[in-house]
């Protein structure tokens, strides 16, 4: 039978009073008044470490009873303890880190700030791997508990450079790929094409990842696309009233960005992926929304198109709509 995560938190309140506590619990407090300290038997240092393990074992209580909140409390408490009487910066950003896996269930703002706590001590200490595992789970709890994606694009941005510190270079691929996926998602798009052709660049060298390189392209030229296309009035004599075209300006770095992938990895200019770029980039060239459909079914029919393209294809085809719109 479990024990009683209560009655473990009454066994701390032999603290003394001036102990402080994050989250504290009046009743707590009122128990540590009202005890006048430790007893004689034992030393301080050893009461404080008894202490630290009791709201450990307390928090590990809660935490089987599902009790979140207050599993996460009490491993702020031992944390506290372990920083602040016990002198164990690491045995705290531990502990914290397991007040994170508790709150992230309930509690997503709580396991933001202590999980920050614990990156924080890892990057002090030069720990940057741990310290870059650990801002990964940060950078997933803004994305999924907290849809704040603008933090979460932060979040693994420092996570990729941590890894890339560190000399583990995959990881910091892993981790720059998801920042140029987040950034384009959130309309910065040279940001994601940063991204991107960096790492297509890092792969083309690379027997296992050599084959992704036509993705990265077809990802950073995508966002080339998605760049809002400016548009400029023309006149033909045989209109009735002014025409518009994209300016040319405004696609160069698109062409130029195609003939730079073809240069990079020569095989790109034979793969579907840069076809369909090439057809595109006309089809937004002339403002022809029907041909840029069309030609993304056909190559909807062979290679499915994920969600990611989709969305940012769909940005591509409605500023093409809104550029006739504007001057029908």
């Amino acid at each position: 039978m479990a024990q009683d995560p209560r009655a473990l938190l009454q066994k701390v309140s032999s603290l003394p009073d001036h102990v402080f506590y994050p989250a504290s619990i009046q009743a707590d407090k009122a128990l540590s008044s009202a005890s006048g300290g430790f007893s004689w038997f034992g030393g301080r240092s050893e009461k404080y470490e008894n202490a630290a393990d009791l709201y450990t074992q307390a928090g590990n209580a809660f935490r089987v009873q599902k009790m979140n909140k207050e599993a996460g409390q009490a491993f702020e408490k031992a944390a506290t303890v372990q920083t602040q009487n016990l002198n164990e910066p690491d045995d705290a950003a531990n502990t914290l880190q397991e007040a994170f896996k508790v709150y992230r269930k309930s509690d997503p703002e709580d396991a933001a700030r202590v999980l920050t706590s614990a990156i924080n001590h890892y990057v002090l200490r030069g720990n940057l791997r741990r310290a870059a595992t650990q801002q990964q789970y940060l950078a997933e709890l803004y994305e999924v508990e907290l849809g704040d994606m603008k933090k979460a694009l932060e979040a693994y941005e420092k996570a990729a450079e941590w890894f890339e510190g560190d000399n583990a270079e995959a990881l910091a691929n892993k981790h720059f790929l998801k920042v140029a996926d987040l950034a384009a998602l959130e309309e910065d798009y040279y940001k994601s094409i940063t991204n991107y052709e960096r790492i297509a660049r890092q792969s083309i060298t690379n027997n296992l990842m050599k084959w992704s390189v036509k993705d990265y392209f077809l990802k950073a030229g995508i966002c080339h696309l998605a760049t809002k296309v400016r548009q400029e009035i023309f006149h033909d004599s045989h209109a009735q009233k002014p025409l518009t075209r994209p300016r040319v300006q405004d696609l160069v770095e698109t062409t130029r960005a195609l003939e730079t992938y073809r240069e990079i990895d020569p095989a790109f200019a034979s793969t579907r992926e840069h076809q369909l770029l090439v057809d595109l980039l006309q089809a937004v060239e002339s403002g022809d929304q029907e041909a840029f459909a069309d030609k993304l079914f056909q190559y909807d029919q062979l290679s499915k198109l994920d969600k990611w393209k989709t969305t940012l294809l769909l940005r591509v085809k409605n500023n093409i709509e809104e550029a006739e719109e504007d001057f029908s």
